[in-house]
């Protein structure tokens, strides 16, 4: 079986019900319905305080830099959810021993809202457009989708300035610190957190039941168990 929008990248073997869930049930259902709610409302907070500047530039122009400013955000909130208690709903992200397409929409909803109000925040801060700032979300899922594919692609020259597959798939060896930006490998080059695959082995660095409601269970149960401690 092939996953539409990636067949000529990647042959998946097994369909895994885990991830099926991911994407028919939790992305769309749960984390976009509050990633929607919660960046609306945190929007007309800051709307009724303070007025924005508008950059009015029209979608192609404003495209690109809202690409760039979206990743930049994303890749300092990306290392935020890498520490302290953030870290474990991003583990989710990370627990796949085995990364493709069918992989990348495995994400805690918790963490995702805080990644996405984070950047949508932001883009209305700076005065794009509700059009650009409405489209960065679907270009960036389907970039999502390319990194992660089970491909040894690096885009060559164009290595520490695109975010390819290998320079993501570093980012998801155990223990790894490097490769945070999502879309702009250049961010990770200016901050000096640029790597390259080491081989190890991808995975969350401690077991998490692969089914979906022990996912969105097992952060909230961590927390516990590091309180009672």
């Amino acid at each position: 079986m092939r996953i539409a929008g990636y067949a000529l990248l990647e042959r998946v073997r097994h369909w895994r019900w885990l991830d099926i869930g991911y994407w028919l049930l939790v992305t769309p259902l749960v984390t976009g319905m509050l990633t929607r709610l919660t960046t609306l409302a945190a929007i007309a907070l800051l709307a009724s305080i303070v007025s924005r500047p508008t950059l009015a530039l029209g979608f192609w122009s404003e495209l690109l830099p809202a690409l760039v400013l979206a990743d930049l955000v994303g890749y300092w909130s990306h290392r935020l959810r890498h520490r302290g208690f953030l870290w474990h709903f991003h583990a989710i992200h990370h627990s796949p021993v085995r990364l493709d397409a069918l992989a990348a929409a495995r994400m805690h909803p918790l963490d995702d809202l805080v990644d996405n109000t984070l950047v949508g925040l932001a883009l209305y801060v700076a005065g794009f457009s509700a059009t650009t700032i409405f489209w960065i979300g679907p270009i960036l899922f389907v970039h999502i989708g390319l990194t992660h594919a089970n491909v040894a692609w690096d885009f060559g020259v164009l290595r520490k300035v695109l975010v390819s597959p290998q320079h993501h798939r570093a980012h998801h060896e155990i223990g790894a610190s490097q490769n945070f930006a999502g879309m702009f490998a250049f961010i990770d080059v200016a901050f000096g957190t640029y790597g390259v695959s080491t081989g190890r082995l991808h995975g969350a660095g401690e077991p998490i039941p692969e089914t979906l409601a022990a996912h969105l269970a097992w952060p909230l149960r961590r927390l516990r168990s590091r309180s009672v401690h």
